[in-house]
């Protein structure tokens, strides 16, 4: 394998302010999307004409196009190889201001997906994983967040080859793994850990491990809080937490990320974590299921024992943050409130208010201010349309904020 790694660029100010904004770091896939639509999908075997076809970046580019409009200087750490799809990636990235900081890969073109919509809510997808998905457990050993730095991982690159990597990034930018040493770095020490296989990597509970991948109470309360980090991580399942391996899972669950997720996403993370939840969810007479959010941002709150962000269309997005030192008893929740709009495309409108919250928390806001102007560019960002792709469009820093001041 031939692998070129692309150093972070050291001329800013390293001191912890960054003038103010830090960068939004993402260790996501980035691969290419190729967008059909049909009339009607055919049954196997059979024959179905295209009405029209488009192509795209996809993956975790939108989270970081959203955080490059908003102003926030955006960097791709995952691994890109080397053919026209990887081209096409290249000139998306210089095209939208995103540096990729991260491993070329000289002996495999990047990936792609087909995306096959037939006029309903739902898209049919497959996938062709390239050098995204088959990064080393040391692809991460040269990201060195600084202080006020924004690392963005998404669930997506949790269930290839490619976790070994963020695995080793958690453990080797993690304080409950200090006692270590210097066999936490991705190229050595847990190399035959995390990839003894490849099945490792791809949602197989290691060595036949009787656990439901989660601690119980009692190992929790024995569990010592870290000493924050000097840089904001956030993780966003991306529906793929019924995916990851135990070890993995837990790595997570230490790491006190910021998640963030759509409702179905947090009630999978939920059932996985074995939280206690009303099945099924309430519904109002309106037809919304806000009325369950409470019961479900406690319980999981309470597990993860870290910020917890779930997103709720338009009805805007509730926050679950602990108390000081991890106390249950001194947790907050809020409904943070969506804003109305005519929503011409919905679908991957959360990468958008990732993207949007990672570039505030970059800017130095809190999470209740970053989740308030996310909501509002999401609103923006569904009320336009990719002319090819039919995508949300990210709006710019001031027109999320006239948003937000209106």
């Amino acid at each position: 394998m031939s692998v070129i790694s692309n150093t972070p660029r050291q001329e800013d100010d390293r001191t912890g302010n960054r003038g103010g904004t830090g960068r939004v770091i993402s260790l996501g896939e980035v691969a290419a999307d190729i967008m059909i639509s049909v009339g009607q999908l055919p049954h196997p075997g059979g024959f179905s004409f295209a009405d029209r076809n488009y192509m795209t970046v996809g993956g975790s580019y939108g989270t970081l196009q959203a955080a490059a409009r908003l102003g926030v200087e955006s960097q791709h750490a995952g691994v890109i190889g080397n053919g026209p799809w990887a081209t096409m990636i290249r000139m998306a990235m210089e095209r939208d201001g995103i540096t990729h900081i991260g491993q070329d890969r000289l002996d495999e073109d990047s990936g792609f997906r087909v995306i096959v919509g037939d006029g309903g809510t739902r898209k049919t997808v497959i996938v062709s994983y390239g050098a995204e998905a088959h990064g080393e457990a040391d692809a991460f050993d040269m990201i060195e967040p600084a202080p006020g730095d924004v690392v963005q991982i998404s669930g997506n690159t949790l269930v290839n080859r490619t976790a070994s990597a963020v695995y080793a990034f958690l453990r080797r930018t993690d304080a409950h793994w200090a006692d270590y040493g210097d066999g936490l770095g991705g190229s050595e020490g847990d190399r035959h850990h995390l990839l003894a296989d490849e099945t490792a990597a791809l949602g197989v509970k290691p060595g036949g491990a009787e656990t439901d991948g989660h601690m119980s109470e009692a190992e929790q309360s024995d569990v010592e809080r870290p000493p924050r980090r000097p840089f904001h991580l956030v993780f966003n399942p991306m529906g793929m937490s019924g995916h990851l391996n135990d070890s993995l899972l837990e790595t997570l669950i230490l790491a006190r990320p910021i998640w963030s997720c759509n409702k179905e996403e947090a009630r999978m993370l939920a059932h996985r974590l074995g939280v206690a939840i009303t099945e099924p969810e309430p519904i109002t007479v309106n037809g919304s299921t806000d009325a369950a959010m409470p019961e479900l941002c406690d319980g999981l709150g309470a597990v993860l024992d870290a910020p917890l962000i779930v997103r709720t269309g338009a009805t805007g997005a509730w926050l679950w943050e602990p108390g000081d030192d991890g106390d249950a008893d001194g947790s907050s929740l809020m409904h943070i409130e969506g804003y109305a709009t005519k929503a011409l495309h919905t679908q991957s409108a959360g990468r958008c208010h990732t993207g949007a919250l990672c570039a505030m928390l970059a800017r130095g806001a809190n999470l209740e201010d970053a989740v308030e102007l996310a909501n509002a560019a999401t609103s923006i960002a569904v009320s336009r349309a990719n002319e090819g792709s039919g995508a949300p469009e990210c709006p710019t820093m001031e027109e999320a904020m006239a948003l937000v001041a209106g």
